[in-house]
């Protein structure tokens, strides 16, 4: 994969990290702290977030075609990477209580297995409009 398909990829994934996050704070906020008063700072909290979803991603560029076990273990890695960092940086910036950890890492595995369904869905109907334009091609 060349370095402009990983960062355009990359890009579409932030989008759909800091739509689902939001979606995820929201509702990890209405059970957790249901009262809690925000002000206009918090409408960075899901961009912060989505930007630290997609740093992990960069132990999955390859410039060479990687084998499907080798993809998984990265894939694998990024979500480790993926939880630590953002456990870390909610606990550390005080954004969440000991009780919220458990929540926020289902979410992140949640938000991480849906940006990697949507993305897997997005590719799905591009390579198979591409196939079907080479059948079409072919078949003049």
């Amino acid at each position: 994969m060349s370095l402009g398909d990983f960062l355009r990829k990359n890009l579409m994934r932030f989008f759909i990290i800091v739509t689902c996050v939001s979606i995820a704070i929201g509702l990890i906020g209405l059970i957790y702290e249901p009262n809690r008063q925000f002000g206009y700072e918090a409408y960075f909290s899901p961009i912060i977030f989505g930007l630290i979803g997609v740093l992990p991603s960069i132990v999955t560029y390859s410039k060479k075609e990687l084998t499907i076990k080798q993809m998984k273990a990265r894939t694998v890695l990024q979500l480790i990477v993926l939880e630590g960092m953002v456990l870390s940086f909610g606990y550390v910036m005080g954004i969440m209580k000991d009780n919220m950890m458990l929540s926020l890492a289902l979410a992140v595995l949640v938000v991480f297995i849906m940006v990697h369904l949507i993305s897997w869905l997005i590719d799905y109907k591009e390579a198979k409009k591409l196939n079907e334009d080479l059948k079409a091609f072919q078949g003049r």
